[in-house]
């Protein structure tokens, strides 16, 4: 086969040498991608013919504002700065360049927007995290706690209703809430059976229309049974009674022995009360005489009676408490003049084996 002689065609043939750019030779970036996740979003692609001249063209597009194009020598760009706003939606073309060589162009789109997604046109769903998880376990239920996602991104279109999900024992459950709301929570119910084991938690969201999950495992603790509290109440009564009892029945015992010992004769209470009294009250030690029978005449029933009444427990008698026939006896003896301690003392048997002291006559006054 002989090339053909026609000048035009020998020229397109050597023009095409000479500008193989204009003619596609150079290859397009391929696995072109975009990771958009919490309002981050790094474009990726891959090129298997790289030159020491090799730049890529990006450019952003956004729908409702003017695009930007960047150029760059790696195989990745972070484009965040450039698709700021969470509501647009995103057309991005890369182009790979080798010196006055371009290839032809690829392109992805992307958005945020739930207005804006269509899943025939858009390849890439961007999400965002789910807000941090708090749990916590009450006897049978499970509560889940946690803030509303717009306080975690800050960003206008997330101001509105999260609707959320929670899957435990292949059952979903569907909740809501506002950013109003102090917390966002939730309490999810389960069985006895899974007492000391670990159950997993899958919490799904959506919030204009961006998705967003993540997975939590909780361990729930044994439970210990609880104590009947009746019983030990009534233990503690019956307990108490019997106490009570024994209490009693210990008293009445001491009362029955002690009413039964003998009560103390009065001559020896009289002769405790007059030792208690002569440590009380100083005073010279008399000279004991003790004859069995009283010295000196026989004395009148009267003045038996003011001995007995001198001799009780050397106490002070008040005098509105004195007989008459004690006062007369007074009289006649001299008590208003003189002391009973100037009598002469002497012990007299008042009765067999009990002696008591007394006083004798008064001396005669001079």
């Amino acid at each position: 086969m002989t090339m053909s002689k026609d000048p035009v065609v020998q020229f397109g043939v050597f023009y095409a040498l000479l500008f193989p750019g204009v003619f596609g030779f150079v290859p397009s970036p391929t696995n072109v991608s975009v990771v958009c996740h919490n309002f981050v979003n790094v474009l990726f692609w891959n090129y298997s013919n790289p030159t020491e001249q090799l730049k890529f063209g990006v450019k952003v597009e956004p729908y409702e504002s003017a695009s930007q194009t960047v150029d760059t020598s790696q195989t990745y760009l972070d484009i965040s700065s450039y698709s700021r706003d969470a509501d647009d939606d995103y057309f991005v073309f890369v182009t790979a360049h080798d010196g006055q060589e371009k290839s032809e162009n690829v392109s992805i789109r992307f958005t945020y927007s739930k207005d804006y997604f269509n899943e025939n046109t858009h390849k890439y769903k961007c999400s965002l995290n789910f807000p941090a998880v708090n749990t916590s376990v009450h006897k049978d239920v499970i509560e889940v706690s946690f803030q509303h996602i717009f306080l975690l991104h800050k960003q206008d279109i997330l101001n509105e209703e999260f609707k959320y999900t929670i899957t435990h024992d292949e059952q979903k459950v569907l909740y809501s809430c506002f950013v109003e709301e102090e917390l966002c929570t939730a309490e999810i119910h389960f069985n006895q059976s899974v007492a000391g084991q670990c159950v997993e938690l899958k919490l799904e969201g959506m919030i204009a229309g961006i998705p967003s999950y993540t997975y939590r495992n909780v361990c729930v603790p044994q439970q210990t049974p609880e104590t009947d509290k009746t019983g030990i109440i009534a233990a503690l009564l019956g307990g108490g009674t019997i106490v009570l009892f024994i209490i009693i029945g210990f008293v009445w015992l001491l009362w029955r022995k002690w009413s039964k010992i003998p009560k103390m004769p009065q001559g020896l209470w009289c002769v405790i009360s007059r030792q208690s009294h002569t440590m009380l009250v100083s005073q010279p030690e008399p000279t004991d005489i003790c004859p069995v029978t009283s010295q000196g005449p026989p004395s009148s029933p009267t003045e038996e009676a003011c001995k007995t009444v001198s001799t009780l427990d050397d106490t002070v008698v008040d005098l509105s408490e004195v007989s008459e026939e004690d006062m007369d006896c007074e009289d006649s003896e001299g008590f208003g003049r003189l002391s009973d301690y100037d009598r002469p003392k002497f012990l007299q048997e008042m009765s067999p084996g009990d002696c008591t002291e007394g006083y004798g006559p008064r001396p005669p006054v001079l």
